[in-house]
């Protein structure tokens, strides 16, 4: 559903914004809330209540830091930032209280990761085995408790994970952090040095200078790789990856 812009949702419809900070402080969390309550008055189902809960700990993060800055001529600010702190809480308590026992993957991986909910990794792992994770998210969300005790088995649901993407516009650039991680813990330097070359592509976290020097530590043919994480790029682009036709499962 196309959105309008803010100042238009918040001159239409105010009560989507009036519980937010009206300075210009988080100005990008609080427009995803506020398109996102647009989109979904209700709040939505499934997966929309899931994004929701994340927009609020993104503007809770920022608003409470912002909310620590004091105004000696402006205590209207820190009320008004305050309103905003406030609001984040008390969405992210209802919320969570709404979908608390949610059998909808995502929702119920949210509720153990974020409180150790046993008995909603129960339902998230019953989800798994019934075939329902088929999205990248849910699939990065299954790596991330795999990641525990299976390594082999984490890089196998990454990757399909990395294949279920149209194009590389929304990839989750941790997925090439935790496949590098792997590959190191593992002793695969070839395939670590591709992912962290494929990482370097998307975020600046990897320098030149860090690859030239895991080359020469464990002597690595990096121009050979250089390729083939290239070929791994293009591919996401394209909304092709395959690890098998790019040779990934051979290294």
């Amino acid at each position: 559903m196309f959105a309008p812009k803010v100042a238009t949702i918040c001159q239409d419809n105010p009560q989507m914004c009036n519980d937010l900070n009206s300075d210009e402080w988080c100005r990008g969390e609080k427009a995803e809330i506020i398109k996102q309550r647009y989109r979904h008055p209700d709040d939505g189902e499934g997966e929309d209540i899931y994004r929701l809960m994340l927009m609020f700990e993104d503007y809770q993060r920022c608003i409470v830091n912002a909310s620590g800055l004091t105004h000696k001529k402006y205590r209207d600010k820190e009320a008004d930032r305050m309103k905003g702190v406030l609001t984040a809480r008390k969405e992210l308590d209802r919320l969570n209280r709404k979908t608390r026992n949610s059998s909808e993957p995502l929702l119920a991986w949210y509720h153990w990761s974020r409180s150790g909910d046993e008995d909603a990794l129960k339902r998230f792992m019953a989800a798994a085995s019934a075939g329902r994770l088929n999205t990248p998210e849910q699939l990065i969300a299954l790596a991330s408790i795999q990641a525990q005790d299976d390594m082999n088995r984490t890089r196998d649901t990454l990757y399909r994970a990395l294949s279920l993407y149209k194009d590389d516009e929304n990839v989750d650039v941790s997925v090439f952090h935790t496949l590098t991680t792997i590959s190191m813990e593992q002793k695969k330097y070839k395939l670590a040095w591709i992912w962290s070359k494929v990482a370097s592509h998307y975020s600046d976290s990897i320098n030149t200078q860090q690859l030239e020097a895991m080359a020469t530590k464990f002597q690595l043919p990096a121009s050979l790789m250089n390729n083939v994480a290239d070929e791994i790029t293009g591919a996401l682009e394209d909304g092709e990856f395959d690890a098998k036709a790019l040779g990934l499962t051979k290294l």
